[in-house]
């Protein structure tokens, strides 16, 4: 029987967050968003906003005093890796705000009454190439992938010494159109190209085209984490992607595509020539442990938010 659940998401008026908090709240669930400053995002929906510096203990419990909740998503994080000061950010956000929220959790006294989900990356791996599952060696080669390995060591931790119950998502490039004009994402592969061809009829690509990654919808993202919450905690780790891999090539022809679909004319792909470099083409980032836990068959929507995502751009011209 279906039953309507209380869900935090931190983070859930960002990029990922905001499809989330819709579908978690379309779905009938009672969401409130956890966040560091406002957006004007999904104001159509109904659901609690509270704010708080996740870094900050003292906040993050005044913010969520009182609350209880049956799932808490977590995804509040920062990935601007070339920002001054980066480092310490992260380590401040990323690895010690989790702690500090599982730590709330804990003092609530509601730990093992709650469902911690955690979105981690498949950065933490430090690989891009060849097969990639749960079980390989963990050599994070930058700070957002060492942050949220910290991170994941901080939920082993409270699950092991409090009772927590957890589940760990190392996700790959997540992909979908933004909520609002106003993201802070335009920099992701998928958005960035599409800004690109609205205001030039160019898709501009920074490399060769060769490099190939692994894409998951946001969609699917949503349906992978509704199945979790509903099944109960899985005291384990995921890989959570889109089961192929697409070149940068590959990416930009379906933003031409869309973008001619759309009636707007002709897009030329770009490429930069003087992008010399040979890349691995062996990457594989393995779902099969995810897809024996939950019923999950992803699919390619790259066309579909392309045409989403441009004509977002096209309201920025």
């Amino acid at each position: 029987m279906y039953l309507m659940k209380r869900v935090l998401i931190t983070g859930g008026l960002g990029n990922l967050g905001s499809w989330l908090t819709r579908a978690m709240v379309l779905a009938g669930h009672g969401v409130t968003t956890l966040s560091s400053n406002n957006r004007q995002v999904l104001e159509d929906l109904v659901f609690d906003r509270v704010f708080a510096d996740i870094s900050d203990l003292k906040s993050v419990s005044k913010a969520l005093e009182g609350q209880t909740f049956d799932a808490i998503i977590h995804l509040a994080s920062v990935n601007e890796g070339n920002a001054p000061g980066y480092p310490e950010k992260a380590l401040q956000i990323n690895a010690l705000g989790t702690r500090n929220l599982l730590q709330w959790l804990d003092e609530s006294g509601e730990g093992s009454n709650t469902h911690f989900l955690y979105f981690s990356t498949f950065h933490a791996y430090g690989l891009n190439s060849g097969l990639i599952t749960e079980d390989m060696p963990m050599v994070p080669k930058h700070d957002y992938g060492t942050t949220h390995l910290f991170a994941e060591y901080y939920v082993r931790q409270f699950a092991a010494t409090k009772g927590i119950n957890y589940t760990i998502f190392r996700l790959t490039n997540s992909y979908g159109s933004p909520l609002e004009t106003g993201s802070s994402k335009w920099y992701l592969v998928l958005n960035d190209l599409c800004k690109s061809v609205a205001s030039s009829g160019t898709v501009k690509l920074g490399s060769n085209g060769k490099p190939i990654r692994d894409f998951v919808w946001m969609g699917d993202v949503c349906q992978v984490v509704m199945a979790c919450i509903l099944k109960g905690a899985a005291n384990d780790v995921f890989n959570l992607g889109g089961g192929q891999t697409f070149s940068m090539l590959d990416v930009a022809g379906y933003v031409a595509e869309a973008y001619e679909i759309l009636g707007l004319g002709m897009a030329h792909i770009e490429t930069n020539i003087n992008d010399l470099n040979v890349y691995d083409q062996t990457l594989e980032v393995s779902i099969k442990k995810l897809q024996a836990w939950v019923p999950y068959q992803p699919a390619n929507h790259l066309l579909d938010e392309a045409k989403a995502t441009i004509l977002l751009a096209r309201q920025m011209l």
